[in-house]
């Protein structure tokens, strides 16, 4: 993607309106700033005036300064010498007090947009499908975090450094004029060298730049992999094979790392030459005026200082360039993330939801991740309000895409799904998903209190609420036993609870949110067949009164289901009950057999 200057102003159109609650804090840092830059230029006249008036005595300071009070102009040397080192000093405390008020104002300014352009992006990411291969979990947590941080220098820092150095570039130049516009023609020579070596520089800059914040991205991501993935690792004995996996990543990012660095290095070296060599010339034709008397040291002491002044700007203009190439390349990253779109939009005249009955529908609908490839063929069911119906099927066959289309996480190609005969698209997501329980198959624990992983689909649940939903869960005797009962937090994925134990915590959550709707997702796979049976007790409790949908291949969970789905090719090929399907021929009964026989050679 080039960062053309439609890009760049993309970039303000996008994260600009963060900056308009602060605009007044915005103003009053400029106010600052040009103090401060004021400041700045006054600074050199007091030791001009030493130089001219007290240690040389070249010129009166009536002469020079006309304007000044009597008895100022004429008073005694040694007390013109303590006035203006008192005014120097002053000048520079006023200098010093309004760059740090410019300072912490911007800063503020920067701190808290960024803090609302993050909550902003964390949102949207909410809204996204879960990170593919082209956006790993690992890189986006990169730019959620230093990319966002870096693209507060592109919105605040930058802005007000690029107008403090104009500010001071412009007022200089102007002074200088006044002073002297041979010299400072001479000392604008090199400015047009500056401009082009910055040219040739950045577009290169920019290229190793976004090449290392893409490295940087996919170290990341390795280690986010293997983190969550370190059982494996561990088991399988591949720390080595990971250790070099690691160490070649972040090898090719320390590459584009010190790539980025030499560009920029080899940058501004090349600008502190030129600057060097345009002070050099104007100090030898100043020095060589004041040899011939056509001007002061008092002058020439207050041009260099000047020229200091004058070409600081240009060189950190140049080398803010470096960083504003940065600051974009991390804008961009962060600018790809809010604009990617989910897989689902909400209508703009979406609805609330009512309280549903609970009557599902799917009718003739079509859906592929892959357009090339269908998951779902025309598929129609209906689902009676209180009916409890299980789908199962072969890998592939379309079981849990039944799920992601329930709760709109995708939305079908073709075809309708309807809640109690209304599309579900004409509902707003929230009041949607809310009315539809979930137990997946990995239940998702947050490293949180156990009452507020059980309450996180109502978190203003009271503490008898919860008690009384992991009672019905089967869930209290063991939190109660619990360090701390239901204030334990638990581990990262509740890794101090066995599998049983955090299954149970999500079927207490699903009986706290009393949802009229209720999706099982292969809620007992990978359970031991004790755990299994206690577990499928509760399930039964669960799906009282309710609509469930049960979606699995272990058969103790479905068999008491009052019919059965089965699934091939996207398509429902069979349906009944299970006493009569597993004695017809067809997929179920060859599933059913299949699994029974696992069961008698594992037994």
């Amino acid at each position: 993607m080039k960062l053309t200057r439609s890009r760049v102003q993309q970039f303000y159109r996008a994260f600009g309106p963060f900056l308009k609650p602060y605009q007044w804090q915005i103003m009053g840092a400029y106010v600052a700033l040009f103090a401060t830059v004021g400041m700045t230029l006054l600074r050199p006249w007091p030791l001009k005036l030493v130089l001219d008036s007290v240690i040389l005595d070249k010129r009166p300071l009536n002469q020079i300064m006309p304007w000044a009070p009597t008895w100022i102009a004429g008073a005694d040397k040694h007390l013109l010498l303590t006035l203006l080192c008192v005014t120097l000093v002053a000048i520079v405390l006023l200098e010093s007090l309004f760059s740090y008020w410019q300072k912490v104002s911007f800063s503020a300014v920067g701190q808290s947009a960024t803090t609302d352009i993050l909550e902003h992006v964390f949102t949207h990411v909410q809204t996204l499908p879960k990170a593919d291969g082209e956006r790993r979990t690992g890189d986006v947590i990169l730019r959620l975090t230093s990319d966002v941080k870096t693209l507060r220098d592109l919105l605040v820092n930058h802005v007000q450094q690029l107008g403090n150095y104009a500010f001071t570039f412009v007022s200089t130049i102007a002074v200088m004029f006044w002073m002297n516009w041979q010299l400072t023609l001479l000392a604008l020579v090199v400015v047009p060298f500056i401009s082009l070596t910055s040219y040739h520089f950045s577009a290169n800059i920019r290229r190793a730049t976004k090449q290392k914040r893409s490295r940087e991205g996919a170290v990341a991501s390795i280690v986010q992999e293997n983190l969550q993935a370190v059982a494996v690792v561990q088991a399988f004995a591949q720390e080595e094979r990971e250790r070099n996996r690691f160490r070649r990543q972040a090898r090719r990012s320390l590459d584009a790392s010190l790539d980025a660095v030499r560009l920029g290095g080899a940058f501004t070296r090349s600008i502190k030459v030129l600057n060097t060599i345009g002070m050099a010339m104007v100090i030898w034709l100043g020095a060589s005026r004041v040899l011939d008397g056509n001007m002061s040291p008092g002058d020439l002491v207050v041009f260099a200082a000047y020229i200091a002044e004058l070409y600081t700007p240009i060189q950190n203009i140049s080398e803010l360039s470096v960083q504003f190439m940065e600051s974009l390349v991390s804008g961009e990253r962060v600018l790809e993330l809010t604009q990617a779109i989910p897989h689902v939009d909400e209508k703009h005249n979406a609805e609330p939801a009512p309280v549903f009955s609970g009557d599902v529908a799917f009718e003739n609908v079509v859906f592929g991740y892959d357009s090339e490839k269908l998951v779902l063929n025309g598929i129609s069911f209906h689902v009676s309000a209180g009916e409890t119906v299980a789908i199962v099927g072969g890998s592939g066959a379309g079981k849990s895409t039944i799920l992601n289309l329930m709760l709109r996480f995708v939305d079908p190609a073709e075809g309708s799904i309807l809640f109690d005969g209304r599309d579900i698209r004409s509902f707003d997501l929230k009041s949607l998903r809310s009315q539809v329980s979930v137990v997946l198959q990995d239940s998702i624990l947050f490293r949180r209190r156990v009452r507020e992983n059980i309450a996180y689909g109502r978190p203003h649940a009271t503490l008898d609420e919860i008690i009384d939903a992991a009672k019905a869960s089967r869930a209290h005797d063991f939190i109660e036993r619990l360090p701390k009962g239901y204030d334990t937090v638990l581990d990262e994925e509740g890794a101090n609870l066995s599998g049983g134990q955090r299954q149970r915590i999500a079927l207490a959550r699903a009986f706290l949110r009393n949802s009229p709707i209720l999706v099982l997702d292969e809620p007992t796979s990978g359970l031991d067949a004790v755990t299994e049976s206690q577990l499928t007790e509760t399930l039964e409790d669960l799906a009282r009164g309710r609509t469930t949908i049960i979606i699995a291949h272990r058969f103790s969970t479905i068999e008491r289901a009052d019919r059965i789905l089965v699934l091939e090719k996207g398509r429902v090929v069979q349906e009944g009950a299970h006493a009569e399907l597993s004695v017809q021929p067809g997929p179920y009964r060859d599933l059913f057999e299949a699994q029974s026989f696992e069961s008698t050679v594992s037994a």
